[in-house]
């Protein structure tokens, strides 16, 4: 396909025509370079996946127990594995309709050359004879990818090689109007809704080791991340990569040595099935929320079947390595931190070990993994106070998890919030291009000294995603111990409900006839594209079950609750915090 392109932009026979128009990146098609960024998917993957899911899971499974949550856990996987497989014809097909709209614009490009042939300046790219036909230009090149192309006088072959996918292009191209205008918004909410976790679980983490409260570290948290977002975007990639090779290696030491210490516990856990709706609805943001990432990692592969199908499996690849590892930071956590309060009076009576019940007498009773779901804390909590009180020979351990958990929350805020940056980016380009460009004017008559250093449109796009985490932090500074509230009722409904409906809705819109003309080099079969219909089945239930759910906890805490029968469903401490605070 890339050949058969290259043939139909290289044979033009007129003079000054534009450049071959080719996706091919030409300084990342070397070999060394494509590993790396092969490496940096992998990476970037499970910074987004192992980020304040893994926190909160193991409190969520206080009731359902290992095996229940086991379960539910790999069915999800299969789902998420299914999504990255459709998402990425996706995004595919949303690349060949900007490289379609590009060569339009290459067209009308060789239309004003033709005009111009005469003149005796030699065109190596558009030349403007003043500032109405450059405005015009202009204009005509911002619309191309409904904005997302950058103008300035660049020829088509770089346009070409800044092509980037966004999900707001996404909602745009394959959404009706009213469709893709909820979208964006349900983005924009579930964006600051992780954000909002992520500040609140990584306060707790760097608070844990300045030994201060977390209410004071709140701020610096968030607002040094974001300028190193906003200001040191193009660093970020890599930098993640490492903080997330570095924190993997953290997470196996602390699970290899939870484990060591939970043999000496010998604690006993219990699996209940009829509990195994609260582990679904955290499993699914545990292992979700890469469709929001991968947009950002797309782009930086080229249009050529061999890297997609390594970026695809780099995808899964991080997507099976963040399983593995929630499975076995649950398991190492259940050997040592009681499920419910009633599990912990009954360990120094039940329990073997030849220690003399004085070990236990200065445990507090409260410390389990039911506790901390009623106070909304993350797993780690207790588990470093058993770890500090009982077994202060691993006290390291203790240290340990703080640092990865500040590591891990570190890292996933910059990984998601470049993601919402690079969504946000797509939501201005998109509205310039519309309605906004005659800004472009206002601010080099303001500024006539400045406009090429920082343009209208650049600050707009800072300005946007500035308020956005001021959003965050202000949010965050009002709640701050609404960390697994945040996650299991806010994220999972506004994730679950991005993929079970918007996503679907795109790829059963990609397939219509109206872009079966669009060539991709990886399409999915449509044996496989069949299972497309388990999306909406899990993930739409996730979210009729989680409205139900928080319906039942919150009738429960009413006065009149005792003269209605309650739904037989799942309880959920968690949610009555969350009204009691509203």
């Amino acid at each position: 396909m890339m050949a058969a392109d290259a043939e139909e932009t290289g044979g033009r026979t007129e003079p000054c025509a534009p450049p071959g128009i080719s996706l091919r990146r030409r300084s990342s098609d070397r070999r060394w370079r494509l590993r790396s960024v092969y490496l940096q998917c992998y990476f970037l993957t499970i910074a987004t996946i192992l980020g304040t899911g893994i926190l909160g899971l193991p409190v969520t499974i206080a009731h359902a127990g290992m095996v229940p949550f086991l379960i539910s856990f790999l069915v999800g996987f299969c789902v998420q594995a299914l999504l990255i497989y459709l998402f990425v014809e996706l995004l595919q097909k949303c690349q060949a309709m900007q490289l379609e709209s590009l060569k339009v614009s290459g067209n009308r490009a060789d239309r004003r050359a033709e005009c111009i042939v005469m003149s005796p300046v030699t065109i190596q790219s558009p030349t403007f004879t003043d500032d109405e036909e450059e405005e015009e230009y202009e204009a005509d090149n911002a619309g191309a990818d409904t904005g997302l192309l950058q103008p300035h006088a660049l020829t088509l072959q770089e346009q070409a090689e800044n092509l980037q996918p966004n999900l707001h292009l996404l909602g745009c191209l394959f959404l009706s109007q009213p469709m893709s205008y909820a979208f964006s918004c349900i983005l924009l909410f579930q964006f600051i809704s992780i954000g909002i976790s992520y500040v609140l679980a990584g306060s707790e983490a760097c608070a844990a080791l300045l030994n201060v409260s977390h209410v004071y570290v709140i701020p610096a948290f968030t607002w040094i991340l974001t300028l190193a977002i906003l200001l040191a975007h193009s660093v970020i990639q890599p930098v993640t990569s490492v903080l997330t090779f570095l924190k993997g290696i953290l997470l196996i030491i602390t699970v290899a040595v939870t484990f060591v210490v939970g043999s000496e516990v010998g604690q006993q856990s219990s699996s209940d099935f009829s509990q195994m709706g609260k582990p679904f609805l955290m499993g699914t943001v545990a292992l979700g929320g890469i469709v929001n990432v991968m947009p950002l990692l797309f782009s930086q592969i080229s249009h050529d079947r061999t890297q997609i199908l390594w970026f695809r499996r780099a995808v899964l690849g991080g997507l099976a390595t963040c399983t593995l590892l929630n499975v076995l930071w649950c398991w190492a956590v259940l050997h040592i931190v009681p499920q419910t309060s009633s599990a912990e009076a009954a360990t120094p009576t039940n329990s073997s070990s030849p220690r003399p019940p004085s070990d236990h007498a200065h445990l507090p009773s409260n410390i389990s993994l039911e506790d901390s779901e009623k106070a909304g804390e993350i797993a780690t909590i207790p588990l470093t106070k058993i770890i500090v009180q009982r077994y202060h020979t691993y006290w390291w351990v203790a240290e340990l998890i703080q640092v990865f958990i500040a590591i891990s929350v570190t890292v996933s805020f910059l990984v998601m919030g470049s993601a919402m940056k690079h969504t946000l980016d797509g939501l201005v380009s998109s509205l310039w291009a519309w309605r906004l460009q005659g800004l472009t004017e206002v601010w080099e008559r303001l500024f006539p000294n400045h406009h090429h250093i920082c343009s209208a449109r650049s600050f707009v796009k800072g300005s946007v995603s500035l308020l956005a985490f001021g959003i965050i932090f202000i949010v965050s500074a009002c709640d701050p111990r609404g960390f697994v509230v945040m996650l299991d009722k806010v994220v999972s409904f506004s994730l679950n409900t991005e993929v079970g409906l918007f996503v679907f809705i795109m790829l059963r819109e990609s397939r219509e006839q109206r872009f079966q003309h669009l060539p991709i080099p990886l399409p999915v079969g449509s044996c496989t594209f069949s299972f497309s219909w388990l999306l909406p089945t899990y993930f739409l239930f996730a979210v009729i079950y989680d409205v139900l759910q928080t319906l039942a906890d919150v009738s429960h805490h009413f006065p009149f609750h005792s003269l209605t029968r309650p739904l037989n469903l799942t309880e959920s401490v968690s949610a009555a915090n969350w009204t009691a605070s509203v």
